[in-house]
């Protein structure tokens, strides 16, 4: 049963991800609030008994123009957003952004 409860805990882990690599990799385009603008590759490991052991995930960022640059009617990275409404005023200066709205990205 141990190994079950680490290969449940890992599962959550894995699953607890997917939200962080999104704001990472979505955006607002013209068509769709929350675009997947990257790719992931995950890959999942497996005891020999069949228990999940662990994962590894790749991203690929398919469009980094974005960082610099978006179209009328289209958002940056949705982790820029995120940054900035939660962010404290110390952490905006450390991370270079005060003075800067969210608007900006």
């Amino acid at each position: 049963q141990a190994s079950w409860i680490l290969g449940s805990e890992i599962e959550v882990k894995i699953l607890e991800a997917n939200p962080i690599l999104e704001a990472f990799g979505n955006a607002r385009t013209v068509r769709n609030d929350n675009s997947s603008r990257f790719g992931k590759y995950i890959e999942l490991f497996f005891s020999q008994r069949g228990s999940l052991i662990g994962a590894a995930i790749e991203t690929y960022l398919l469009e980094k123009v974005r960082l610099i640059h978006c179209e009328e009617g289209e958002r940056n990275y949705h982790i820029f957003y995120e940054i900035m409404d939660g962010a404290s005023e110390h952490e905006l200066k450390e991370y270079l952004l005060d003075g800067y709205d969210k608007e900006d990205f």
